[in-house]
C-alpha cells in the first residue's frame, strides 16, 4: 500500500498530483506535462511499481517500465524528463545497400 509518507515525497514542485489511491498514483510532470501512472503490485515476497506513461490527455497509455519503489519509479521518470527536454537526436539515413 501507497503510504502518506511516500505521497509527501512525491508531491512538490515537479509533480502535480492527480489522483492518488492505496495502490496506484496519477502524476503530471510540471517539466513536460507528460502524464504517469504508478500502479503497485505486490507479491508474497516483494513490491514494485508498474509504470504507465502518455504524452497528452487524451491519448492511451502504454507501459514504461517497472520500479522496485515510488522513489525509483520517480526517479526514473525525471530521467526520462531530462531526456526529452534535452531532445532526441533524429535518426540518420543511410545511403546503399545493406
Amino acid at each position: 500500500m501507497i503510504t502518506k509518507e511516500e505521497l509527501r515525497e512525491v508531491e512538490g514542485s515537479y509533480f502535480e498530483v492527480l489522483q492518488a489511491s492505496g495502490f496506484a498514483v496519477t502524476l503530471q510532470s510540471k517539466n513536460t506535462g507528460h502524464y504517469w501512472h504508478l500502479l503497485e503490485r505486490e507479491y508474497p515476497t516483494f513490491r514494485h511499481f508498474v509504470v504507465y506513461h502518455k504524452h497528452n490527455a487524451s491519448d492511451g497509455y502504454h507501459a514504461q517500465g517497472t520500479a522496485r519503489d515510488l522513489a525509483a519509479a520517480v526517479s526514473g521518470i525525471r530521467s526520462h524528463d531530462e531526456f526529452q527536454l534535452s531532445g532526441r537526436r533524429k535518426a540518420r539515413k543511410r545511403k546503399g545497400k545493406i
